[in-house]
């Protein structure tokens, strides 16, 4: 009997100490890396305008092959799964194929897309003629639909976020096995990861997309309704992911984020204080100023407040890093704090995820600037349009003052 609980002991040890070799081991898998060069990044994301135009040269051509068959015939169908499998082959497979080892360093992804334009510009000449006149028709219907819309949505932005999802999952899935390239992985400390463009991404798009939709009244109850609205899920993913890791023993960049940190809790917080951003530069909307205040009022709305503010956020902590020893901190700093502190154990959470609380400076950064770059360069029309009103409404309210 003892010779059995002996063995037992020693298989149970046996057993852990496997575990923790094995995690150890794929922790060292998908950590220690330096990344790769801009330019090869750059490379790959062309393999996105690339894989659209193969796709919308083969469906205009299936289409216009169908168009003509079916005139001859007398029938209609719509071809949609035609049109999946197109899209699954000219943009899915290359998204796949570009982030896998199978192709070499640089030669690979340009001779894959040099390959897909060659058969793009391969398809026959009186195809190609037919497909223009269809794409001329639909350029016609589209523009009223456009109109109608009033370019709420357009198209290259749904293109941008859909190629940014496809890309994001590829990676993440393919990240843990050894078919994903080991310089594609986040890197470190400094450093171009392709798996860095994922949450630098995320924030643009939401910038753009907030940036188109914004307005001008805000309230208390409201603001409160988009803090909910907004960070509840997010806030609920971040707990989620916090657990699923700590639980599953799933390998973690410590130097990412923290210790308990995530890119959830991120979002959660740059979109929290974007909607008290926003209620506060609604103060100084038009219809805030009131009247008799048109220099001022011109004043504040002409101004790239987002961008400013970003300006006043970036300086700071690019001194702090630079010239104040953070970026040491970061990188070497102990991930508890000593003895003798007021509030020990909000100082030991402060240093043990100082990655991620202090990287919110740079990706609310991030945000702030897209979304005035979205303002002024992507729904410009949007802006003019609401100067115009104003403008408008102030004539009114003068006329009939005068009279």
């Amino acid at each position: 009997t003892k010779n059995l609980s002996l063995d037992g002991h020693t298989m149970a040890e046996d057993y852990s100490n496997n575990k923790q070799r094995k995690f150890h081991e794929k922790e060292a898998f998908v950590t220690g890396h330096d990344g790769t060069t801009p330019h090869e990044i750059l490379l790959l994301c062309l393999i996105v305008p690339v894989g659209l135009h193969l796709y919308c040269r083969l469906v205009s051509w299936l289409d216009a092959l169908r168009h003509h068959g079916h005139r001859r015939a007398g029938r209609h169908s719509s071809g949609s799964l035609d049109g999946t499998a197109i899209e699954f082959a000219s943009m899915l497979v290359p998204m796949l194929l570009v982030q896998t080892s199978l192709l070499p360093n640089l030669a690979g992804p340009v001779v894959l897309m040099a390959g897909m334009l060659a058969f793009a510009s391969c398809l026959p000449r009186q195809a190609k003629r037919t497909v223009q006149g269809l794409q001329q028709s639909t350029q016609e219907k589209s523009c009223d639909q456009e109109q109608q819309m009033n370019m709420d949505r357009p198209l290259f932005l749904s293109i941008h976020r859909g190629s940014v999802y496809l890309l994001t999952t590829i990676a993440i899935l393919a990240v843990d096995f050894p078919i994903f390239p080991r310089r594609f992985c986040k890197t470190e400390t400094v450093g171009y990861g392709w798996m860095d463009l994922g949450a630098a991404s995320f924030i643009i798009i939401a910038g753009w997309t907030s940036a188109s939709t914004s307005t001008s009244k805000y309230s208390s109850l409201s603001s409160i309704r988009k803090l909910l609205k907004k960070c509840t899920p997010l806030l609920f993913l971040g707990l989620i992911r916090l657990a699923t890791n700590k639980g599953l023993e799933y390998q973690e960049h410590v130097s990412e984020y923290g210790v308990h940190w995530n890119f959830f809790f991120t979002l959660c917080f740059v979109e929290g204080f974007m909607v008290f951003w926003k209620g506060f530069k609604s103060q100084f909307s038009p219809d805030a100023l009131g009247k008799g205040r048109q220099e001022r009022r011109g004043l504040v709305v002409d101004l790239p407040l987002d961008f400013l503010f970003a300006l006043g956020l970036m300086i700071p902590y690019q001194m702090y890093l630079t010239i104040g020893g953070g970026q040491d901190f970061i990188e070497n700093g102990e991930r508890r704090c000593h003895g003798g502190t007021p509030y020990p154990w909000l100082c030991g959470a402060f240093v043990a995820n100082r990655e991620g609380i202090l990287g919110v400076f740079g990706y609310l950064s991030l945000r702030l600037i897209s979304e005035d770059v979205a303002r002024y360069c992507l729904w410009p029309h949007s802006t003019i349009l609401r100067t115009i009103q104003s403008k408008k409404d102030d004539n009114m309210t003068e006329t009939a003052l005068k009279k």
